[in-house]
């Protein structure tokens, strides 16, 4: 029984000093944001959506051109510095005011979320991916009263896969209107957002 006892203490001695060891470790502040690339000569800078421009500490040896849509990782330093953790180049594109309904592929996917900042719609969606590449555009009904959108998207012939998050954006600088509809095909329903220009 003694031995017993003298072992739980023991034991209980080692954790507690294991434990008074340790030390804090905490991990630097860190933002992921939708950017957009401002690339002049060899200086890359990036455009958040609400104006603010952020200017890397050290030059990326990154493959991106000007008007890139991204999701930007980072860090903040002083004077509009940061850190690039990580650059994720995503799929942009503008509104086609030719091609509707003709155009329009109608592949349903299932929406996480759809929002607008600063000049851009943002969609961000499920869909089953396997390899092949998919195809998606956003086309306008010229003929409707108000802005009417419709999101096109195809899984052209890409086999059944694994469902992935994407990320996709689009110009809305050819809207004069500050509200407008979308209209996107999911796996139940046509579904009708009404959504405003900042």
């Amino acid at each position: 029984m003694k031995n017993r006892l003298s072992l739980i203490l023991l034991v209980v001695f080692f954790a507690f000093s294991i434990s008074c060891e340790d030390k804090d470790i905490r991990i630097n502040d860190f933002f992921v944001e939708f950017a957009t690339v401002i690339k002049q000569d060899a200086l890359i800078t990036f455009r958040l959506d609400d104006g603010t421009i952020l200017t890397p500490q050290n030059q990326p040896n990154l493959k991106l051109e000007n008007d890139y849509r991204v999701i930007l990782n980072y860090t903040s330093q002083e004077n509009s510095l940061i850190i690039i953790n990580s650059v994720k180049p995503i799929f942009a594109d503008n509104i086609k005011e030719e091609g509707y309904p003709d155009e329009v592929k109608k592949s349903p996917i299932k929406i996480i979320s759809a929002w607008v900042s600063g000049n851009y719609l943002n969609i961000s969606f499920q869909v089953d991916y396997h390899s092949k590449p998919h195809s998606t555009a956003l086309y306008r009904d010229m003929s409707a009263d108000k802005p009417t959108l419709y999101l096109s998207y195809s899984r052209g012939e890409d086999p059944p896969g694994a469902p992935t998050l994407n990320y996709i954006s689009f110009n809305l600088k050819s809207l004069q209107e500050k509200e407008f509809t979308l209209y996107i095909n999911t796996h139940e329903r046509v579904r009708k957002f009404a959504l405003q220009k900042n």
